[in-house]
C-alpha cells in the first residue's frame, strides 16, 4: 500500500501517472468518484473525510488551480 507522499514522489518521474492526473483534473475539479477510483487503483488508503485536505495539498503542489 502506497502513502500519499510516496504517490506524490512517484508523480515527479512517472509520465503515465502525470497523464492520469492531468485527465482527472482536465475539468479543474475532482469528484468523489474520481478520488475513490484513483485511490483504489493506486492502493492508497484514504478516507473521504481526508479529501478536502488532499485537495488543498494538490492545489499547493500546483495540480489544481
Amino acid at each position: 500500500m502506497a502513502t500519499v507522499e510516496e504517490l506524490v514522489q512517484q508523480y515527479q518521474t512517472d509520465k503515465a501517472l502525470q497523464d492520469e492526473v492531468a485527465a482527472i483534473l482536465a475539468d479543474g475539479k475532482v469528484t468523489i468518484q474520481e478520488f475513490i477510483t484513483f485511490a483504489k487503483k493506486h492502493d492508497v488508503k484514504v478516507s473521504l473525510t481526508d479529501m478536502p485536505k488532499y485537495i488543498e495539498q494538490a492545489k499547493q503542489l500546483g495540480f489544481i488551480k
